[in-house]
C-alpha cells in the first residue's frame, strides 16, 4: 500500500518545514510499512504471478500440459507475532508402561472353526452401502486428494517460486531506512538535548551485463529538545546517483546465470511433473488392475469352493452306497477345506490391497468402496524396436531435461573461468545536496555544490585458488553430466526394449493360458462325462488345474494391459488429459470395450 514519504513535498518548497513534523510522520510512515500492511493483497498478487509463471511454462511445453493453481486456503497463514506455549521445546510422549494396558483372550472353547469361519465370513460381505467405484473415479479422487499428486504439484510452485524471488532481485528493489538518534551532551551542569532523524529513500537496479545502478534521497533533520546557547534546528537533503560496473570479472552474460538457470529450472520442472502425471497414471492403473486381478481370483475361488463342495458330497455318496473306499470322502473333504482357506486368504488380501489402494489415491481407509471388476481392453500396438527407440529419444521429459542439464554444466565452466579474471569496476558517482548554508534547506538543492567523481578500481588477480578449484570442479562435473546422459539414453533404450518384448510376451502368455483353460475344462468335461471311473483325487485336481488357469489367464490379460500402458510411457508417447484420461493417439481404437474413464473421448 503506498504511503506518502514527506509531508513537505506538497508544500512550498520555499518555505522551511519544522522538523517536528518530518521526525514524527517518518516514524509513523515506518512503522506502517514495516508492519507489513497490505500483506495479504502482496501474496494475491504473488499467487497470479505464479499462476502465470505456470501457465507461460506450461505452454511452452505443450502437449496439453497442465499446471497447478496455487490454493492459498490450504497453507498456514502464520502469526506476526507468535505466542509460542512454554513447553513447545517439549513435545509430549505419550509411552505408557505395560501395567497399564491390557491385553484380553479369547478362551479357546468359546472359538471354533465353524464360528471362525462365520465371522470371517461377514467381515468378507463388505458394506452393504458401498459405492461402486470404477478408475475413472479413482482418478478424479486422486488428482484431487492424492499425497503423492499434491506434493508434485507443490514442487512445480516451488520452482516458479524460486524463479520469481531470483527475478524479483532484476527489478528496481525500493529501499526506504529510517534511523533516529536522541543525543545529550553535558555542559556547565546542563544538558544539550537533541533528537536526530535520517531517512534515507532509494532505488537499485542490477545491470544486465553486471553491476548496479542506485538512486537515493537523503534527508537529514536534527530537533533540538533544549533550546540551550541559541541552539538551531537544521535539516538538508541529498539526491545521491551511483553506479558501479564490472568490465573484467562478472561482466557479460555470466552475470545472469542465476537467473538464466532458474529459468531452465522451471522448465525442468514442468516436464517433471508431465512425466510425473504420465507415471502416476500408470501405478495407478497398476494398482487398479491388480485389485481387479484380485476380485476375479476371489470369484475363481468361490466357484472352487462350490466345485469341491460338490465333489465332497458325490463321494460321500458313494462311500455310503460302498462303490469307493472310506478315504477318497477324506481326501474331498481336505481339498474342500483348502480351497476355503485360500479363499480365505485372497479376501484377506484383497482387503488389505484395498486399504492401501484408498490410502494411496487419499480416501480414509474406512470409507467403504467396491471396485468395479471391469478391466481394460486397449489394442495391441504394432511395434517396430528401432522406431520406438528414435521416438522415446526424442520425446521423452527425463532425457530432454538431462540433455539440457550437460549444457547447465557446461555453462557453469565458463562462470568459473570468469570467475578467475580480475576485478576491474568502474565506479560512478553524483551528489546533488540542498544549500548548506541554510541550516534548514527543506527541498532548495543547490546545482553549484554538486559533487561528481568517476574512477577505476583494479584488483589484481593474486590469491585465485578457490576459483580454480571451482574450475576444476565444474569441469570434472560437466564430464560426469555428459556420462550420465548417456547412460540414461541407455537405460531408456533398455526399457523400451524391456517393454516392446513385453508386449509380445504378454500375448504369447495371453494364448498359451487360454488354451490351457480349454485344456482344464475338457478334462473337467471329461471327468462329468464319466463319473464312476474318475476318483476323488482326480476330481480335486482337475479343478485345481482349472482354477490355476483361470487365474494365470487373468493375470496374462492385465499384464497384457500394462504393457501397452508401458511401452506408450517408455516410449514418450503416452499423454494424460487435464482430468487424468488417456487420450488416444491417432490410429488407437477408442471403441467402449477399452474400459470406463480409460480413454479421454471428449473432442
Amino acid at each position: 500500500m503506498p504511503v506518502p514519504y514527506l509531508p513537505f513535498i506538497a508544500r512550498d518548497s520555499r518555505r522551511a518545514c519544522r522538523p517536528a513534523s518530518f521526525l514524527g510522520f517518518c516514524l509513523v510512515s515506518t512503522l506502517h510499512l514495516g508492519l507489513g500492511v497490505g500483506c495479504e493483497s502482496g501474496l494475491r498478487s504473488i499467487d497470479r504471478s505464479t499462476t502465470e509463471k505456470l501457465r507461460t511454462s506450461a505452454e511452452q511445453l505443450g502437449g496439453g500440459a497442465i499446471y497447478p493453481e496455487i490454493d492459498a486456503n490450504r497453507y498456514e497463514p502464520g502469526s506476526y507475532f507468535p505466542d509460542f506455549p512454554e513447553d513447545v521445546d517439549r513435545p509430549p510422549t505419550l509411552n505408557p508402561p505395560a501395567s497399564v494396558l491390557r491385553f484380553e483372550s479369547i478362551p479357546s472353547v468359546q472359538e471354533d472353526a465353524a464360528s471362525i469361519a462365520r465371522r470371517f465370513n461377514r467381515m468378507a460381505e463388505g458394506e452393504p452401502n458401498a459405492r461402486v467405484f470404477g478408475f475413472d473415479d479413482s482418478i478424479a479422487y486422486s488428482l484431487a486428494r492424492a499425497d503423492e499428486y499434491l506434493t508434485a504439484e507443490e514442487a512445480y510452485l516451488l520452482v516458479a517460486i524460486r524463479l520469481l524471488i531470483e527475478e524479483h532481485k532484476w527489478t528496481p528493489l525500493p529501499a526506504n531506512v529510517t534511523s533516529a538518534t536522541f543525543a545529550n551532551d553535558g555542559t556547565a551542569g546542563r544538558f544539550n538535548n537533541a533528537l536526530s532523524i535520517v531517512n534515507d529513500l532509494g532505488v537499485a537496479q542490477r545491470l544486465p551485463f553486471g553491476g548496479e545502478v542506485s538512486a537515493a534521497f537523503v534527508v537529514s533533520a536534527t530537533q533540538q529538545l533544549d533550546e540551550y546557547l541559541n541552539s538551531t534546528d537544521t535539516q538538508s537533503a541529498d539526491i545521491v546517483l551511483e553506479a558501479a560496473i564490472p568490465l573484467l570479472r562478472g561482466f557479460g552474460d555470466v552475470a545472469q546465470e542465476d537467473l538464466i538457470q532458474q529459468r531452465r529450472n522451471l522448465v525442468y520442472a514442468a516436464r517433471a511433473f508431465e512425466q510425473f502425471r504420465r507415471d502416476f497414471f500408470l501405478d495407478l492403473a497398476d494398482d487398479y488392475l491388480a485389485l481387479v486381478l484380485q476380485l476375479q481370483g476371489i470369484a475363481n475361488g468361490e466357484r472352487q469352493v462350490e466345485r469341491s463342495a460338490a465333489v465332497e458330497a458325490r463321494t460321500k455318496a458313494l462311500v455310503e452306497s460302498g462303490r469307493t473306499e472310506p478315504f477318497q470322502a477324506d481326501l474331498a473333504t481336505q481339498n474342500t477345506l483348502f480351497a476355503l482357506d485360500r479363499l480365505a486368504s485372497q479376501r484377506e488380501l484383497y482387503r488389505l490391497s484395498l486399504d492401501r489402494f484408498k490410502s494411496r489415491i487419499g480416501m480414509p481407509v474406512d470409507e467403504p468402496i467396491a471396485i468395479d471388476p471391469t478391466a481394460f481392453k486397449l489394442p495391441v500396438p504394432k511395434v517396430d524396436t528401432e522406431e520406438a527407440l528414435n521416438i522415446a529419444f526424442r520425446f521423452r521429459l527425463d532425457l530432454q531435461t538431462v540433455r539440457d542439464i550437460v549444457d547447465d554444466f557446461a555453462r557453469k565452466v565458463d562462470v568459473a573461468r570468469n570467475s578467475l579474471l580480475g576485478d576491474l569496476d568502474l565506479i560512478l558517482t553524483n551528489n546533488l545536496p540542498t544549500t548548506p548554508t541554510k541550516p534548514q534547506a527543506g527541498l532548495d538543492f543547490s546545482p553549484d555544490y554538486n559533487d561528481f567523481a568517476a574512477s577505476l578500481v583494479f584488483s589484481m588477480p593474486l590469491d585465485r585458488v578457490p576459483e580454480d578449484l571451482r574450475l576444476r570442479q565444474s569441469q570434472i562435473l560437466l564430464e560426469q553430466s555428459r556420462r550420465q546422459y548417456f547412460q540414461r539414453r541407455d537405460d531408456a533404450a533398455v526399457a523400451v526394449r524391456q517393454s516392446a518384448r513385453g508386449i509380445e510376451t504378454s500375448q504369447f502368455s495371453l494364448v498359451v493360458q487360454e488354451k490351457n483353460v480349454q485344456a482344464a475344462m475338457n478334462r473337467q468335461a471329461a471327468i462329468d462325462a464319466a463319473p464312476d471311473r474318475a476318483t476323488a483325487r482326480d476330481r480335486t485336481e482337475a479343478l485345481d488345474q482349472l482354477r490355476r488357469a483361470q487365474d494365470s489367464l487373468d493375470n496374462a490379460r492385465k499384464n497384457l494391459q500394462l504393457a501397452i500402458l508401458r511401452y506408450l510411457n517408455n516410449t514418450g508417447q503416452m499423454r494424460v488429459s487435464p482430468d487424468g484420461k488417456l487420450i488416444p493417439l491417432p490410429g488407437m481404437d477408442v471403441s467402449e470395450e477399452t474400459g470406463p474413464g480409460l480413454i479421454d473421448t471428449s473432442p
